[in-house]
């Protein structure tokens, strides 16, 4: 009844736990559906291992790598079964995860139904942080749209991750184009399905493990143009659906990428100080970044960095960037040293 879609590229090191616990489950009517996307690690020798051993296994073992995103629409595409379930590679499942979410599913007919998650730090699955919603229960319409489709806008209610969730496969029988993200893909995954929900389940267990990286160490390349693209998308909903109050926390977003960015390109010593104001005043060139000038919040549109903004003062833009990076960068440096020791022990 549960076709359950694992995206693999290069997590070889992990993907025998990942899908020895999709095996081991309580819940056996499973069509385990693995999509090694062109990984050049020994993942594909690990996903042919376990399907001549066990025939509920479909490969989808891809010549050229795509991305998670699309990953996940060709194996949504290859699925037969009545429900629908993602883990990542690098992650895990608790024995009785699908049984659980299958059983609620059932019992209250939800489009999807959502368990807790664990957030798993170092690879010998000590370092534990569980993570409750504060929502739990069934949540229907009008009040699933009304109150809670502003959880993929800024405002963290609801998690915009997709995994850790069984979905209706019926309301995924039209699945989101896939459109090149290499970030944000779950959050434009919810903004696409969410309107068309009926209602949703929110279980307390918890039944994911989340597999949770080391710190950063480069620049994020994708982080701007990604999320910019986002934020249109989100523009669109927003007109698409009178959903106006949501206006405000976009925007606050969009001023927020944009200080990211140049953080990271900081940070990371992504370029020279003369290449990085260059890169800022080319990208202020770009109209999105007048929806700035609509921030309400007259705290926030009368800060120093969000003037500088809106007057493409770039040297002060740069030089606010610059000082409050030299103040995080000692806790971001332990962290970093902290990871790398927590990877090698």
């Amino acid at each position: 009844m549960i076709s359950v879609i694992i995206p693999v590229y290069n997590t070889a090191k992990f993907l025998f736990t990942c899908i020895k616990s999709i095996i081991d489950q309580t819940y056996q009517d499973l069509e385990i559906i693995l999509v090694n996307d062109a990984s050049t690690d020994n993942s594909i020798q690990i996903c042919n291992t376990f399907r001549e051993k066990d025939n509920r296994i479909v490969l989808i073992d891809k010549q050229q790598n795509e991305g998670v995103e699309k990953a996940r629409y060709d194996g949504i595409l290859t699925a037969t079964r009545n429900y629908i379930c993602f883990v990542d590679s690098d992650d895990w499942l608790e024995k009785d995860t699908l049984k659980r979410m299958y059983e609620k599913a059932v019992e209250t007919d939800a489009d999807y139904v959502e368990v807790g998650m664990q957030r798993v730090l170092d690879r010998h699955k000590i370092i534990k942080k569980k993570v409750h919603s504060t929502i739990k229960g069934l949540i229907t319409q009008p009040q699933l749209f009304d109150s809670y489709y502003i959880s993929f806008f800024g405002v963290n209610i609801l998690s915009v991750n997709i995994w850790g969730k069984l979905y209706k496969s019926s309301i995924l029988q039209n699945p989101p184009q896939p459109i090149g993200l290499a970030m944000g893909e779950d959050l434009y995954f919810n903004l696409e399905i969410f309107p068309h929900l009926q209602k949703i389940y929110i279980d307390d267990y918890i039944g994911y493990n989340y597999r949770f990286g080391g710190m950063t160490t480069q620049y994020n390349k994708n982080l701007l143009p990604n999320l910019k693209v986002l934020y249109s998308i989100k523009k669109r909903k927003i007109e698409k659906y009178k959903y106006d109050k949501a206006s405000e926390y976009i925007r606050i977003e969009l001023k927020n990428i944009l200080i990211s960015d140049i953080k990271q390109r900081i940070l990371f010593k992504y370029g020279s100080k003369e290449d990085v104001i260059n890169q800022i005043n080319q990208e202020l060139t770009d109209p999105v970044w007048n929806d700035i000038h609509q921030i309400k919040d007259p705290n926030i549109i009368a800060s120093p960095i969000v003037q500088t903004i809106i007057n493409k003062d770039t040297n002060t833009l740069y030089a606010l960037c610059q000082s409050d990076t030299k103040k995080y960068y000692p806790q971001w440096l332990l962290k970093n040293v902290i990871s790398k020791i927590l990877n090698i022990i």
